[in-house]
């Protein structure tokens, strides 16, 4: 099976004009689906068909799988220092020696990350199957930090408000939402870190700061 943000060794199953197509040969469907591309400015001269070939695969511009016989500066799962190549108002872009930077988006960051900077990264997979970069290094530390800005923004709603909100445990969610701009998910954790620091009580409809 071809793993993308992987190093690994592939076969060719076609020579074309503009490349050759790779498959993993263990996967006995090789379907069109399962193969991946390795252009032709990057193809050694005697590479000739079933011929195997170590290469890395990612996703081009378009995303499209694309293999390649360079070796980026971090592979998935690891670590590693890379600098940031571009900003935009959708996250920050990150050299990882490829074509294609690498993107590392608002969620995955800490503080706001400028052109120049050397950050360092983790290399995982998004909901969408795409490579992306993060600083939170590991789930725990991101978690830790989502819960504390929550309950930050919680704690000063309920500045703002006299100390009493009038959401709790079994408020709908679109009123959670409303007053807190928060799911109600988000809003459950955000209010049980506050409670177990003994900085406000819940009822099922009332939060009051202690």
């Amino acid at each position: 099976m071809i793993e993308p943000g992987k190093r690994q060794t592939l076969s060719v199953v076609k020579i074309v004009e503009f490349g050759a197509y790779l498959a993993d040969t263990a996967d006995s469907t090789s379907s069109e689906e399962s193969r991946v591309l390795l252009p032709k400015k990057e193809l050694p001269p005697d590479l000739m068909y079933m011929d195997p070939i170590d290469v890395f695969v990612y996703r081009d511009s378009k995303d499209r799988l694309i293999a390649t016989t360079r070796d980026p500066l971090i592979h998935l799962g690891e670590v590693a220092s890379l600098k940031v190549s571009d900003v935009s108002d959708i996250g920050a872009f990150l050299d990882w020696g490829l074509e294609k930077d690498l993107f590392l988006p608002f969620k995955e960051q800490k503080g706001r990350p400028q052109k120049g900077d050397i950050v360092s990264v983790t290399l995982y997979t998004d909901k969408s199957n795409r490579l992306a970069a993060s600083m939170w290094i590991s789930k725990d530390e991101k978690k830790t930090a989502d819960y504390n800005t929550n309950a930050k923004i919680l704690s000063d709603i309920l500045k703002k408000n006299g100390g009493v909100l009038a959401i709790g445990d079994k408020s709908e969610p679109e009123k959670i939402k409303e007053l807190t701009g928060m799911s109600k998910n988000e809003f459950k954790k955000a209010a049980g870190n506050l409670y177990r620091q003994r900085k406000i009580t819940i009822s099922d409809n009332e939060i009051k700061s202690i």
